[in-house]
């Protein structure tokens, strides 16, 4: 089979060139890189893979006719319209609309010949709102291959793999089924295990200087200025900027941080990534949290609070006029962002989520959740789910008399088990022994798909 990746930098590029070299070498398939990033393209060609750099591929696209161009991609992909495709990219904030259409159109034509010359069979474009990720599903999705997307999860195999979606439930209605007695036993002890490690999901950002940073600050300033020139993604001069703004909010934020009544009861809110590629791309109707908490808060019981506690990795990345404002309203409560999630589940009445893992996280505590914006967890009978914002005056309440089922919950927990992979994304382990893992992992789906 043929497998066609798609990077961004060089670090992400590194793991996917392992990850590919073993699915080459170790199950007999054929590669393709498209990376931005200069650097990763001379080392994977190094290394005897066929990689293509997209600076190079966008300078090679010939003269073409902008508004025949935009009509074509609009009536023949799935976009509401051109602009669907970059909104959401980084490279494209603050740059004026006609340079966004000029080169999101150009990706296309790069990325078009590429599909046309290699043919792939999987293609593997990683999660994100790049504009390189976007265009090369859009050009897999009219049937050339199958796009695979890597999730991380909580459960003991952690990678979830979805194919030709960026959303969906993690199972077929149909696999939640009645457990013997050895399964019940796994989901048990899963849920025991996982309750013991007490540990957030993804560790804690903290905005702080370190040796290290600065080694990677520098490493950053001197590759951009000599082999990424033409990289719209590394820009160390925004590093800094953004290092600054965030350890100003960091700090700021700490005078909102409170302590939890013990005389009230509350419901637990999780605050989504700020810049999350779902919320972007796939729920941006969920993208006004604040506007989400003010009614969640309005909806509760006179005397009930609602608890909120920043992202591990989003500290310092909130606005503090946003954070400052939700405060102010008498049952909101904003905890220190370091405060054990566990807890919080432990001690809350509910949970209400847009579309974070402390939802299926609550569920191993058989808590009542309320879903806002689809979670491959929602769906299944297990939890609470809003479809529209205007029923949030009356799921609030009904989510305080919830009470899930446990044998429910087992049910579906061990069809979500069944259903993921060995490994984890590139973001979450580099290293060697994982990019094996995520090749057999990936070799294992292509072969499914194949079947199927």
């Amino acid at each position: 089979m043929r497998f066609l990746f798609t990077t961004i930098q060089f670090v992400e590029s590194d793991f996917y060139a392992r990850v590919s070299l073993s699915l080459r070498d170790d199950h007999g398939h054929d590669i393709c890189h498209v990376t931005v990033s200069r650097r990763a393209t001379a080392a994977m060609r190094a290394q005897g893979l066929d990689a293509r750099c997209l600076p190079e591929l966008l300078a090679d696209v010939g003269p073409f006719s902008l508004e025949a161009e935009i009509a074509r991609i609009e009536s023949t992909y799935d976009v509401p319209s051109l602009r669907d495709i970059y909104l959401a990219d980084p490279a494209c904030a603050g740059r004026d609309e006609a340079w966004c259409v000029q080169r999101t159109v150009r990706h296309v034509l790069a990325l078009e010949a590429v599909f046309a010359d290699v043919d792939p069979d999987v293609l593997v474009p990683e999660v994100g709102s790049e504009t390189i990720r976007t265009v090369a599903q859009l050009v897999s999705s009219t049937g050339r291959s199958d796009s695979v997307l890597l999730f991380y999860t909580i459960f003991p195999h952690p990678l979830r793999i979805f194919v030709n979606t960026v959303s969906a439930p993690i199972v077929a209605p149909e696999e939640v089924r009645a457990l013997d007695d050895g399964e019940r036993r796994e989901a048990e002890e899963f849920i025991a295990a996982y309750q013991r490690r007490d540990t957030p999901t993804l560790p804690h950002r903290r905005a702080t200087v370190t040796a290290a940073k600065l080694r990677d600050f520098a490493r950053h300033v001197v590759v951009a200025a000599r082999e990424e020139r033409d990289n719209e993604y590394l820009r160390p001069a925004r590093f800094v900027t953004n290092f600054a703004s965030q350890r100003t909010r960091a700090l700021a934020a700490r005078r909102l941080y409170g302590q939890l009544d013990s005389e009230r009861p509350f419901v637990y809110f999780p605050l989504h990534v700020t810049d999350d590629f779902k919320v972007k791309k796939v729920i941006p109707h969920c993208v006004d949290q604040a506007s989400l908490i003010r009614q969640v808060a309005d909806a509760l019981p006179q005397g009930v609070d609602l608890v909120l506690k920043e992202h591990p990795v989003s500290i310092g990345r909130n606005p503090y006029a946003m954070l400052a404002g939700l405060v102010r309203r008498p049952n909101v409560r904003l905890v220190e962002p370091h405060t054990s999630s566990h807890e919080l589940i432990r001690r809350s009445r509910a949970v209400v989520v847009i579309s974070s893992t402390v939802g299926l996280e609550a569920l191993l505590y058989a808590k009542p959740v309320l879903t806002l914006g689809g979670p491959f967890y929602a769906g299944f009978g297990v939890t609470r789910d809003v479809d529209s914002f205007a029923d949030l005056r009356r799921a609030v309440p009904d989510v305080l008399r919830f009470t899930p089922d446990r044998e429910r919950i087992l049910r579906f927990l061990h069809a979500a088990m069944r259903s993921t992979y060995a490994g984890a994304p590139a973001g979450v382990d580099a290293s060697q022994a994982n990019a094996l893992t995520v090749a057999r992992s990936l070799d294992a789906v292509a072969r499914e798909r194949a079947v199927a």
